[in-house]
């Protein structure tokens, strides 16, 4: 996905059921600006519709001008609350998705106004340096921004 960082618009943040509250989970000294854009790392954030299909350990929001206009998040389907809304047994889930546990595996997304674009599997370490670089390289490269992000202190 190649954005434009000047006309990219706003995310309705209600149009994607795993969507992160930008509001929740905000790590406030983890705020990065890159070139115009405000990029806020979420730790654990809720989804942003109130339904918790997935969990989300990490997510980035980035806005312009204070409003959303990307986001991207590492999740993982929740297979419990996806067997009880779908009516489905949790076995014939984990079957589906090659698993014993009671989540699918770690996946990367990018949120725009109009795609959730799937970066895949997450194979990256854990750790926040990890993750960090993570969004960031994301970030930068959907918006084409050269200069090196930088944090923003409080």
């Amino acid at each position: 996905m190649n954005l434009d960082v000047t006309t990219q618009p706003v995310i309705d943040p209600l149009i994607w059921h795993t969507f992160p509250d930008e509001k929740d989970g905000i790590m406030s000294d983890e705020i990065w600006k890159c070139g115009p854009l405000v990029c806020t790392l979420l730790k654990n954030p809720a989804c942003r519709n109130g339904e918790q299909l997935v969990a989300i350990p990490y997510a980035m929001v980035v806005k312009r001008d204070g409003a959303a206009i990307l986001a991207v998040s590492l999740e993982q389907e929740d297979l419990r609350a996806l067997s009880y809304t779908m009516g489905i047994s949790l076995r014939e889930l984990q079957e589906d998705y090659q698993t014993k546990g009671n989540f699918s595996e770690l996946r990367g997304f990018v949120y725009s106004d109009v795609t959730r674009e799937d970066l895949g599997v997450y194979d990256g370490d854990m750790d926040l340096q990890s993750i960090r670089i993570f969004f960031l390289e994301t970030v930068c490269d959907t918006f084409d921004i050269l200069s090196e992000p930088v944090q923003v202190t409080m």
